[in-house]
């Protein structure tokens, strides 16, 4: 965990279904797994699914692409279906989910069917956002480099079970691409408060940003199944190595028939600022 991490968790007071278990055989053309990545959420856009083969450990290069794969997305009533736009990549029509819905997603390739169900729920607006140069030593007592942080104001849903991650982008090019680089918590100590000032993520100055760039924040309410999967995913790679960790498991997921990765709903509300002199 960087020092980064440790200052998001400490400002955020703390870190604290249906899900099935498949093993993890992948080294071989055999035992290769079909994953998922992507979200349908209340924004109205097109919203992207990625598929991708897995691959062996030593193979040094990007996942190679599912391609030919029919893709779609229903509530029970209504079925969007997806297109897929260059090889891997399927996106829906301009449309909008609805907070409240349970969407699932189907995929049909080669006569195997895969699928995966998210409950959408809603989430609170992003009242303000903000970006300052935050000095560690000063701010917290921790040595480190200046780097911008990143701040909302934003008003907790009340009731228990909300659970968030934030993405930011910079000129509109995303800075988070793997789930490591990701803030993601639940709001078990601060359940219906008023979130005021507190750091969400950061920015390299002049690596990541620098004045006068904009900054534009995503805030998704992911929900538990989601919450708990990533924090397994975590567990089981970038949070495991050390002498008293549990043996290796299996990794979750919420699709079907072996599938791998995660196809979640989730609503989302966004904000965007300029960096300041």
């Amino acid at each position: 965990m960087n020092k980064h991490t440790i200052y998001i968790l400490f400002a955020l007071f703390a870190l604290s279904s249906c899900t099935e278990r498949i093993d993890l055989d992948l080294n071989d053309q055999d035992g290769q797994r079909i994953v998922v990545d992507g979200w349908f959420t209340d924004e109205e856009k097109q919203h992207e699914i990625r598929l991708t083969w897995t691959t062996s450990y030593f193979f040094n290069e990007a996942a190679p692409p599912v391609e030919g794969a029919v893709l779609s997305i229903t509530d029970g009533e209504t079925t969007i279906d997806l297109i897929e736009e260059s090889p891997g990549i399927y996106r829906t029509p301009t449309v909008a989910g609805t907070p409240g819905t349970t969407y699932t997603l189907q995929i049909d390739h080669n006569d195997q069917l895969y699928e995966a169900s998210s409950y959408m729920r809603p989430v609170a607006p992003i009242d303000s956002l903000h970006v300052r140069v935050l000095d560690p030593e000063e701010e917290f007592g921790f040595p480190g480099d200046e780097y911008y942080s990143v701040r909302i104001w934003t008003q907790e849903l009340p009731g228990t079970g909300d659970y968030y991650m934030w993405r930011t982008y910079v000129n509109g090019e995303s800075v988070r691409d793997t789930l490591r680089e990701l803030t993601f918590i639940d709001d078990q100590f601060y359940d219906g408060v008023y979130v005021e000032d507190v750091e969400v993520d950061y920015l390299d100055i002049e690596d990541e940003a620098t004045a006068g760039d904009t900054v534009y924040i995503e805030q998704f309410n992911i929900g538990e199944d989601a919450y708990n999967i990533f924090i397994g995913i975590m567990n089981e790679t970038e949070w495991n190595g050390g002498l008293f960790d549990a043996p290796p498991a299996n990794v979750e997921t919420n699709l079907s028939n072996g599938a791998l990765g995660y196809f979640g709903a989730a609503g989302v509300s966004t904000k965007s600022t300029v960096i300041q002199e």
